[in-house]
């Protein structure tokens, strides 16, 4: 099972897939990239929370995926 969670001024959503739904993936990385196109940052972290890696693209392997926006200083 996999997990986008979205980082938002407006609260935080989860949106979970199935690793072997096709349809699933194909929903949750229709959502990563339309978050990318909205300047959100993505990083891939374990099931444990350490520390991951930045993702230019979506990986449906990946257990944890969360969506960050750009952060804007005034």
């Amino acid at each position: 099972m996999g997990e986008l969670c979205v980082l938002g001024i407006e609260g935080d959503t989860k949106i979970m897939w199935d690793v072997d739904s096709e349809k699933e993936c194909e929903a949750a990385k229709e959502q990563f990239n339309l978050l990318v196109k909205k300047g959100f940052n993505a990083f891939r972290v374990d099931k444990e929370g350490d520390k991951g890696r930045r993702l230019e693209r979506f990986e449906e392997s990946a257990g944890k995926i969360i969506m960050v926006p750009i952060m804007q200083g005034g």
